[in-house]
């Protein structure tokens, strides 16, 4: 029989009453799904994804065990008879045990995508208390029930959420327990992926080799001590490939009932996941179709009516393209491919460290892999064996996912969010990689004449290759150590720093307000968002506050500080603007003030209600005015300091008010509108800058509410302002030296505090004066400026015609150190700047800095 006769066989089988009937009902379902937004049904489909997917779930998964409960038994002899030697199978759980030991013992459970993996959770919070498949965007939980303020229907697919919320009954609602749960995926996944391989080409060595390679890689491991939803991806890949044979075997309604059942709940993990099905859809219709019988419309209508959780996601964001939208994310595959190989086979640092969470070899194995597949393909059908042909069309066709990834998915893993999307591909890259090893080494471990391709010589030199494999990855164990993958994206960062940040306050009940409250309220914890916030009455604040027992926060995180994302085919676009509008408006008490590493701080402050009055107009000053001795009219006396206290309004009953000059008090009463003027003796100011600072503090919340300096400089017996002093010579590595500026051109700004004189450079630097022995002591304070946060440090050296004579220790943003150097005999002064790593954000204030004879 040709090929063309064997096909019209196969559609003849189906053109019986429930074949036509079975197929035209699985046809319709998406695509009258993915019609309605079009014919302006968008709603309807809108409260479809809200609603439909978790009794669907429901159903899939009861429906799953009931099928799998009644064919336990025949699982039982069909497992049997797939299982390799003893030898080899401990030889597999003794390795999946170890690698999956190494993940929990050297990588830290944390998020890996923040906003993404948080959705999951909150989504899984609303199915729980809600019976809603929507994201909670802003919920507060209070007498178990969770009230949403606002809900939306996810972006993500609801698979993921869904194993949550089964397991919140048992586990809790507090969901950490899933970090737990992802790390028990690792070993599962291993054997599943084993067990499929050795089910299909009943080759145990090649199946052991795919399966450590692919749980060895780096991103791999990252992932299964996250909570993405690529290592479930993994996961039901490998059990719906096991199942897939199974039912290939057995051949009956029931088995492909329940592959069907698993392959619509892996549908759940991706939306391109859809597209990987149709590779199983084709292997299996030989069998579907061998006469004339339910399977294939059983298996037709339950694929396609238990994946509609996914069409409907897909359905409502059609317009969106997947993700990425308005900003160039699609149409870049093979830009992507190209990136994607640089990212991922890139050196090591010069200090032998993990450039990217990717081992190079592995990519170089799967390319010589990927040619002796094709070749061996085509061999062995020259000889009418087509096994091999096979493997190769099923790839091509299930990773037509890949080419939806890469092409309509921001898929540039020099995004390093991005780089997760490597676990839909590394698992057949493993297997790939897999194949030439094994084989070489059945070839050389077999004795001439002897089939049995598995015997203890080959035994023997997998287990060197993969003590080799597996000893390579755990030697990076400071790389893991090091977060290399997670320490790279900003709100994961924000969200350990803040999660940390909790764990030291005693046990409350809290409720915060944040750029992204589902964060928290996928964790159960109440939370709104800033502008939800800045709409409730005086009232309202005030009935909040006292419900939470002051307890209520405020958390200005990366949407307050980014004004834009760089990367042309990044997702998202952020403008600050809300959180400067909110910390205007509101009265808040500073808590804790954490500095990410990429440009932005975290900033916890409790939330006290609306402000009742005008922060401009707390305090005002006037010129620092020098008093003379009325009878010489010459000889300064006093400095005289001028100031307002305007704020009439109730609010400032509590407040207190201190004025201090170079840090002793001068002043320090309560808080009392009015003029008033104060004279410090002249001899009692220091030669060069004095600082002359008010503070007006809420007495009843500790906040403070105005912090005001001005400087003097007491030109004293020869003392000389530096920055007014010739520079001989002068290097920095970017950028230009500024004179009482920073680097671009800003007043200094170090830690919120203003400054008005000194030079603003840039590390590294070196800034030398000739000072022709004239002087005994030079004096300045210096820190790193805030106008750019994402500096790994810098210190700051004196030197005396080469000679060391003072250094700072390597300083952060926040810190303001003082440096006080010896300089009696010297000729050529230097100041010099250093970063402890790379120049970036190194912006160096040398802040007013004097020459004292």
């Amino acid at each position: 029989m040709n090929y063309k006769d064997a096909i019209l066989r196969l559609f003849k089988n189906l053109a019986h009453p429930a074949g036509i009937f079975g197929t035209l009902v699985a046809i319709a379902i998406p695509f009258l799904i993915y019609l309605a937004p079009n014919i302006n049904h968008r709603e309807t489909i809108r409260q479809l994804d809200l609603n439909l997917p978790l009794p669907l779930f429901a159903i899939q998964f009861v429906a799953g065990i009931v099928l799998f409960c009644m064919l336990s038994k025949d699982f039982r002899e069909w497992i049997k008879g797939i299982l390799p030697a003893k030898s080899i199978s401990i030889m597999t759980l003794v390795f999946a045990v170890t690698v999956s030991i190494f993940a929990g013992t050297q990588i830290e459970a944390r998020h890996r995508v923040q906003s993404d993996e948080s959705v999951f959770m909150s989504v899984a919070q609303n199915m729980y208390y809600n019976n809603e498949s929507g994201t909670c965007n802003q919920g507060e939980f209070e007498n178990g029930a969770l009230t949403c303020k606002s809900t939306s229907n996810s972006f993500k697919t609801k698979g993921l959420s869904f194993l949550y919320r089964i397991g919140m009954p048992l586990f809790g609602s507090d969901l950490r327990w899933i970090f737990k749960a992802e790390l028990l995926m690792l070993p599962l996944a291993f054997l599943l992926m084993f067990l499929a391989i050795v089910a299909w080409t009943k080759q145990p060595l090649l199946a052991f080799l795919a399966s450590l390679l692919m749980a060895l890689q780096p991103t791999v491991l990252f992932q299964f001590r996250s909570m993405s939803v690529e290592p479930l991806y993994i996961f039901l890949s490998a059990l719906s490939l096991l199942v897939f044979k199974w039912a290939y075997d057995r051949n009956t309604v029931w088995h492909w009932t329940l592959l069907a059942l698993i392959l619509a709940f892996f549908a759940q993990t991706r939306q391109e996941t859809i597209f990987c099905i149709f590779a199983f859809i084709f292997f299996a219709l030989p069998k579907l179709l061998d006469q004339k019988d339910e399977k294939a419309p059983v298996f037709f209508m339950t694929l396609s009516l238990f994946s509609v959780p996914a069409l409907l996601t897909i359905s409502y964001f059609q317009g969106f393209g997947f993700q990425g939208g308005e900003f160039n994310a699609h149409g870049h595959f093979f830009e992507d491919l190209t990136k994607n190989w640089e990212v991922m086979t890139k050196p090591l640092k010069s200090n032998g460290e993990l450039e990217n969470p990717f081992l190079s070899y592995f990519n170089y194995l799967f390319a010589i892999g990927g040619i002796y597949l094709v070749f061996r393909a085509i061999n062995d059908a020259r000889k009418s064996s087509f096994t091999y042909l096979k493997i190769l069309g099923f790839l091509l066709l299930y990773h037509l996912q890949t080419f939806m990834i890469l092409e309509n998915v921001s898929g540039d893993f020099s995004i390093e969010i991005n780089q997760r999307y490597s676990l839909v591909m590394l698992p057949s890259m493993a297997f790939v990689a897999a194949l030439p090893i094994t084989h070489m080494v059945q070839y050389f471990a077999t004795p001439n004449g002897s089939r049995d391709q598995n015997g203890k010589g080959a035994v023997l030199g997998i287990l060197i290759v993969a003590l080799i494999f597996s000893g390579w990855t755990y030697h990076y164990k400071k790389d893991f150590n090091k977060n290399i993958m997670y320490n790279r994206n900003h709100l994961t960062i924000e969200e350990y720093e803040i999660l940390g940040w909790l764990k030291e306050q005693p046990k409350a009940d809290r409720f915060f307000i944040y750029g992204r409250p589902w964060h928290f309220v996928g964790y159960g914890m109440s939370s709104i968002h800033y502008d939800n916030a800045r709409k409730m009455s005086n009232h309202e604040m005030s009935e909040l506050i006292d419900k939470y027992k002051g307890e209520v926060y405020y958390i200005r995180g990366l949407d307050c500080w980014d004004s834009h994302t760089y990367h042309r085919k990044a997702v998202e676009h952020r403008i600050a603007t809300t959180c400067d509008i909110f910390e205007r408006e509101m009265d808040l008490t500073g808590v804790k003030n954490i500095l990410i590493t990429n440009n932005y701080w975290v900033q916890i402050a409790k939330f006290n209600g609306r402000k009742n009055y005008n922060p401009e107009k707390i305090i005002s000053t006037s010129e620092l005015e020098v008093v003379t001795d009325d009878s010489t009219k010459s000889k300064a006396v006093s400095l005289r300091i001028n100031y307002n206290l305007n704020e009439k309004g109730a609010a400032a009953a509590n407040w207190s008010m201190s004025l201090t000059v170079n840090d002793e008090s001068v002043t320090a009463t309560q808080y009392k509108s009015g003029e008033y003027s104060k004279d410090i003796d002249i001899e009692k100011l220091q030669p060069g800058y004095n600082q002359i600072r008010f503070t007006v503090q809420d007495a009843a919340t500790k906040s403070k509410l105005a912090d005001i300096s001005k400087f003097f400089f007491y030109d004293v017996n020869g003392v000389i302002a530096l920055s007014d002093y010739p520079i001989k010579s002068h290097t920095q590595e970017w950028g230009k030296m500024h004179k009482n500026e920073s680097i671009e051109g800003n007043k200094f700004n170090v830690n919120g505090q203003r400054y008005d004189y000194g030079i603003g450079v840039h590390a590294s630097s070196t800034t030398t004066f000739d000072i022709g022995k004239s002087f005994s002591t030079l004096k300045f304070s210096t820190g790193l400026d805030d106008e750019s946060l994402c500096s790994e440090g810098v210190a700051v050296e004196v030197l005396g015609d080469g000679k060391s004579l003072a250094k700072t220790p390597f300083f952060r943003n926040g810190e303001l150190h003082k440096v006080k150097a010896n300089i009696a005999g010297v000729q050529n002064l230097t100041i010099r700047t250093f970063p402890k790593e790379g120049i970036n954000c190194s912006h160096v204030d040398i802040i007013n800095p004097v020459l004292i004879p």
